[in-house]
């Protein structure tokens, strides 16, 4: 079933466009997929408390294709791809953008500070991962590389999510 599902290029460019959805939701092994549920999961409950359920659920519907699509265009080695963690990563970018806005009180520079050195540490990640260093712990096949593509598409849906529709409602209102 997953191979029905899984993000295969070839398979996407002859038409099978649902795998640009699905091949998110499978993975290589069980820990792989438990490790994307725990942190989609935990990311996006503190992005759904800042942003709301329905614009958390578009950026995913959303997200999911963007990501797919993206890994068409500037990976194409990436012949196949399961997993959600760029869906996670951009749900841990909307969470981080949420408590950044929702910081108060005599903790602001803390909480803000925090939360930069996070992103700061999401960048290095991601930057490791491009020049062939991986943290492991996924329990990914020994043939089956980290596809460092799909969490910088998903940090960069994440940011978009957080700012396009605030740049809406600026110019919506300029307007009247």
């Amino acid at each position: 079933m997953a191979a029905v599902l899984e993000f295969d290029r070839h398979a996407i460019l002859d038409g099978q466009l649902w795998r640009l959805w699905t091949g998110h939701l499978v993975h290589y092994s069980a820990q792989h997929a438990l490790i994307d549920l725990a942190t989609a999961l935990v990311a996006g409950l503190i992005a759904t408390q800042s942003f709301g359920a329905p614009r958390v659920l578009c950026a995913l519907a959303l997200g999911a294709p963007f990501i797919s699509i993206g890994l068409l265009l500037i990976a194409p080695d990436c012949a196949h791809y399961r997993g959600a963690s760029g869906l996670a990563v951009l749900l841990a970018v909307m969470a981080g953008a949420g408590l950044w806005r929702q910081a108060h009180g005599n903790h602001v520079a803390m909480v803000r500070a925090a939360l930069a050195l996070l992103a700061v540490a999401l960048a290095v990640k991601i930057a490791a991962e491009a020049n062939g260093f991986s943290l492991g712990g996924s329990d990914l096949p020994p043939d089956v590389m980290v596809a460092w593509q799909a969490h910088l598409l998903g940090a960069m849906a994440g940011m978009v999510a957080v700012a396009l529709p605030r740049m809406r409602g600026r110019c919506v209102r300029r307007m009247m």
